[in-house]
This record gives C-alpha cells, sequence and structure tokens, in this order.
C-alpha cells in the first residue's frame, strides 16, 4: 500500500514538474519554444492559460495531500509514541534503596572505626599578626 501511494506521489510530482514547466510567463515559457507557440492554439487561444492554471492548482494540491497521506503513514509504523528521554528512563536500572539505619557493607563512606593517621589538633594554632606584632 506504502509503495502504490509513493509512486503515485512521484507521478503527481513530475506532472507537477511539467505543467510548471509549460506555464507561459512573461517570457513566453516552455509551451511557446517547446511547441513553437502552437501549444494555445490547441487548447484556443485563452484555454491553454486556463487549463495549465488549473492543472496546476489540482497537482499542488494532490501532491500537498499525498505529502501528509505518506508523512502520517511513515510516522505511524516507527512504534509508540514515546519520547527518547522516556525510553532512556524506561531502560536505566532504578537505583538500589539502602535502609537508612543500616550503612551498606564495604562502603567506604560508611561510619566506622578511625583509621590510623596523625592526630587532628583540638584547637587551630594562632597565626602571628604581621609585621612582627610589637
Amino acid at each position: 500500500m506504502y509503495g502504490l501511494l509513493l509512486t503515485l506521489h512521484i507521478l503527481i510530482c513530475l506532472a507537477l514538474i511539467a505543467v510548471v514547466l509549460l506555464q507561459s510567463g512573461k517570457g513566453g515559457g516552455l509551451a511557446s519554444g517547446a511547441f513553437g507557440g502552437t501549444a494555445q492554439t490547441v487548447f484556443g487561444g485563452r484555454g491553454a492559460t486556463d487549463f495549465i492554471t488549473r492543472a496546476t492548482m489540482v497537482l499542488g494540491g494532490a501532491f500537498f495531500v499525498m505529502s501528509l497521506v505518506l508523512a502520517l503513514l511513515s510516522s505511524g509504523t516507527s512504534g509508540p509514541g514515546r519520547s527518547l528521554i522516556q525510553e532512556e528512563a524506561r531502560r536505566a536500572p532504578a537505583p538500589a534503596q539502602v535502609p537508612s539505619s543500616q550503612p551498606p557493607a564495604g562502603n567506604p563512606a560508611a561510619p566506622g572505626p578511625a583509621a590510623p593517621g596523625p592526630p587532628a589538633p583540638s584547637q587551630p594554632t594562632p597565626t602571628p599578626p604581621p609585621g612582627g606584632g610589637h
């Protein structure tokens, strides 16, 4: 189904390109150059402008609708509508719950016996004032 709609969309694109190039602008466009000025006589004096203008509007509308349909079809096949942040939050493991009354075993930040080392001073040593103190 998607392939058929994509093929139809490409055909609409090509037809829209052809119709836009055939429109006569201020310089005459490809309609007068490619067909030797006979394009307007095939459709009538004023009929070519009306036909090509109407074909451009119809093909432009069809291009717009087909683009929306294809975008909706392609976005629906990607899976559930979740964001990347929600997907990562779902995949990440939950943090372990540790009761606050017991410290975890092997945790170096846990309170326990003090490690041997230099004793901490009970009071800071005073520093002499600058300039000799006299």
